[in-house]
């Protein structure tokens, strides 16, 4: 089945999934996609009432495996198993909402800035309290207007970990490490190898989401996991990743430098 994006959804059995769908479903008019939601969760109720009954509601296609050991890694597998040949992937929380022509603006982004060196493009997010997030201010100056315009993002920043529009082609070259544990510092990661490989990454500043601040947060809470833990766990894999890559990277050649960037060189306890 052609589309010209397939979505990509983690979810978590969060209990936000439904209404995300149904944001969708409202305003995405002018893009042909198609959904893949993707759950880990393991306890079988949730999903059951959180997952697999709204995904049918809504007649999307979902994938449970509780193998899968984190947000990058499912959405990995959701590009995997999805039967959907597509130009665009879109990688999304379940815990947001988007705005009218959000999607269209995205891609427009990208099919904009490609000859600059554009590889990978988010939306501005805010709060469900209408607030924008802290990360939309650090990867440039404020200007009159600044978030109607497309802006490119400058290193050290990242691009906030919701919303991600890519290139299927361009996989090969960068995708989700599986090696973070269920949520942080992954979208660091991310951000990171793309602009390794000379890559730029831009924000759509006529696209809008809106965004439930540390909805991983509260969930791990509530299945007594110390999320503090967890977060620094990725850290140390973090950075320990990117000074190996520093450190190595002169004495490979580019395969084996990108199978240390995707996080296929080592595993997180050595290194």
């Amino acid at each position: 089945m052609d589309k010209k994006i397939l979505i990509v959804i983690a979810s978590f059995a969060d209990g936000y999934l439904d209404d995300l769908l149904y944001s969708i479903e409202n305003n995405t008019k002018d893009v042909d996609y198609a959904i893949q939601v993707v759950d880990n969760h393991k306890d079988k109720q949730k999903i059951q009432d959180l997952v697999i009954k709204v995904c049918q509601e809504h007649k999307v296609p979902y994938h449970l495996d509780t193998e899968i050991t984190g947000y990058g890694d499912a959405l990995n597998k959701g590009v995997e198993i999805s039967e959907v040949d597509s130009k665009y992937i879109l990688y999304m929380d379940s815990d947001c909402l988007v705005s009218k022509g959000w999607l269209r603006e995205m891609i427009d982004c990208y099919e904009r800035h490609k000859e600059e060196g554009c590889r990978l493009v988010g939306p501005l997010v805010k709060n469900f309290d209408e607030k924008y997030l802290p990360e939309m201010f650090n990867y440039s100056k404020k200007q009159e207007d600044w978030e109607f315009k497309d802006l490119p993002m400058t290193a050290p920043t990242y691009l906030v970990g919701v919303c991600y529009l890519r290139e299927r082609a361009t996989i090969p070259e960068y995708t989700w490490d599986k090696n973070f544990l269920r949520a942080y510092s992954e979208d660091s990661d991310f951000s990171n190898q793309v602009r390794f490989w000379k890559n730029k990454i831009w924000v759509a500043g006529k696209s809008l989401i809106y965004h439930k601040v540390n909805s991983s947060h509260e969930t791990m809470k509530k299945e007594d996991v110390v999320p503090q833990i967890v977060g620094a766990a990725n850290k140390y894999y973090l950075n320990q990743k990117w000074a190996s890559i520093k450190k190595l990277g002169k004495k490979f050649d580019e395969k084996r430098l990108r199978e240390f960037t995707l996080g296929l060189a080592f595993k997180r306890e050595g290194f």
